[in-house]
């Protein structure tokens, strides 16, 4: 059945923005249209394949403007649409690329995240006035401060230390993104630094560690005092939005997680006794997880996250933009659970 596509009321209004959201299939850029068009917006999406033909199409809510494009622009026919989603633009909410090590090489993440970024700025340069105003909030990660940095407490001016293609290669798109700001000084960006997202449409990684938990085959990688950093899907939102309409955060680099030091032990131990189950008792050296980790159905990313080792700061986008995280992992992270044994 085709998708009805319908424009906002307000598209028209010049009082309101018209949005493009890259990445649109991913829960993060669809909780994001929600409140774009909540909020009376024109919201455009890119979406590599045909509408009819996504599989994430239908969670996309009605009244957004999709162009399909591959925006590393194999086509010309990408082009072109890549250019007219641009034109008019006001903000580009810059969430797709590559994400997974275990499905992209390191010329893939340059490709996908790097060129793919350049061609969409460029875009943007050039379908829109030399003094019309374009502001770009772009989703890093805080991979770009690498995985391990134990007793830190790591700001948007502590080193960076990108080990992974993925982290290296969204270090070099934030690079880029600051370059292109300097060199249009109509081009505004705000750049997010974000921690694992969790809750719903988030829990295919989780659930594997849960039903571990459950069945007992769980165990603490390391002392299980690590640190991991999380942040909420709707928090996230909500923190997008606010960068979006806050003078403060333009040409800023926010770190955006809940602010929270959990440790592996606690978490794993908030699992446990919501499943009814004893939390894990035993551990295994890092470097042992990492060459057993096929055995659990474990892949690289979700080995990276759970070995990771920071505690972020965020005071900076809570000064800000006013920024404040309002999900509780024992709640939400605790109904993500439920889903995953549920199924």
């Amino acid at each position: 059945m085709e998708k009805k596509v319908v424009k906002t009321k307000n598209s028209r209004n010049k009082y309101k923005k018209v949005n493009l959201i890259t990445g649109a299939t991913s829960m993060l850029a669809i909780e994001l249209m929600k409140k774009l068009l909540e909020l009376g917006e024109e919201v455009r999406i890119l979406t590599k394949s045909a509408p009819d033909y996504t599989d994430g199409w239908q969670g996309i809510p009605q009244g957004v403007i999709p162009y399909v494009v591959d925006f590393t622009l194999p086509t010309d026919k990408d082009r072109k649409n890549l250019d007219d989603a641009c034109t008019g633009v006001d903000r580009i909410f810059h969430i797709g690329g590559a994400i997974y090590l275990n499905k992209n090489s390191f010329d893939m993440f340059m490709n996908i995240n790097v060129v793919g970024t350049e061609n969409i700025l460029t875009s943007a340069v050039e379908n829109n006035p030399k003094n019309k105003e374009v502001h770009i909030i772009f989703a890093s990660s805080t991979s770009v401060y690498g995985h391990n940095r134990k007793n830190e407490i790591l700001t948007e001016d502590s080193k960076t230390m990108a080990e992974t293609p993925y982290g290296k290669s969204k270090y070099i798109t934030e690079q880029l993104i600051q370059t292109f700001g300097i060199a249009h000084p109509n081009l505004k960006y705000t750049i997010m630094r974000m921690g694992v997202l969790y809750g719903t449409g988030y829990e295919k990684a989780f659930c594997k560690v849960f039903e571990l938990i459950k069945k007992g085959e769980m165990k603490y990688t390391g002392n299980g005092e690590n640190h991991l950093t999380l942040i909420n899907i709707k928090d996230a939102t909500e923190a997008m939005v606010l960068a979006a309409t806050n003078e403060n955060s333009k040409n800023k680099i926010y770190n955006l997680t809940d602010g929270k030091k959990y440790t592996q032990k606690y978490l794993f131990t908030l699992v446990a006794k919501y499943l009814n189950v004893e939390p894990p008792n035993k551990h295994i050296p890092m470097i042992l997880a990492k060459i057993g980790r096929r055995t659990k159905n474990i892949n690289a990313d979700e080995i990276d996250f759970l070995l990771s080792d920071r505690v972020i700061s965020i005071e900076k986008i809570k000064r800000d933009i006013k920024f404040s995280p309002k999900a509780k992992i024992e709640v939400e992270g605790l109904e993500m659970a439920k889903n995953c044994v549920s199924r």
